[in-house]
């Protein structure tokens, strides 16, 4: 007797736990909310908020409803875009260090195609203008929804 009501406060106690497990995991819900998504093919050119140093911008390629291709760029206050060469964290001549935005734009451009999202972490250092291309492709993706 003292055996089966082992077993049943056991059993009681553990129906608890198996209600809480997810039917997925999330990967297949990270899945699930981007291919629910649809995109029309072509080329979409965004722009992330204006700030005191310029503005960010998003050209993001979609074919076959995926995003294939995203270029970020950095434009200055007169909307040219900037030189590179000069943004890969050296210091200038005044000491002023400049983030390296020559390669935070290939990392962060290669994270959101491989999650086919633009919800990617920012990068410290460049939070201002990894914010500002999350959303100029937020925005450009926003364009292309079918």
């Amino acid at each position: 007797m003292k055996k089966l009501i082992y077993l049943l406060l056991t059993l009681l106690l553990l129906m608890p736990l198996g209600a809480c497990t997810p039917k997925t995991t999330p990967k297949e819900d990270v899945k699930k909310e981007t291919s629910a998504i649809k995109y029309k093919d072509g080329s979409y050119t965004a722009q992330g908020d204006k700030w005191q140093n310029g503005q960010e911008e998003a050209v993001v390629e979609i074919k076959d409803s995926k995003i294939t291709s995203i270029i970020l760029k950095r434009l200055d206050t007169s909307g040219k875009e900037v030189d590179y060469e000069k943004w890969q964290g050296q210091k200038d001549e005044s000491g002023k260090v400049y983030p390296n935005l020559k390669q935070y734009r290939m990392d962060m451009s290669n994270k959101m195609l491989e999650k086919q999202s633009p919800d990617v972490d920012t990068i410290s250092g460049a939070t201002t203008s990894t914010k500002n291309w999350k959303i100029a492709v937020q925005r450009a993706l926003d364009k292309a929804k079918k």
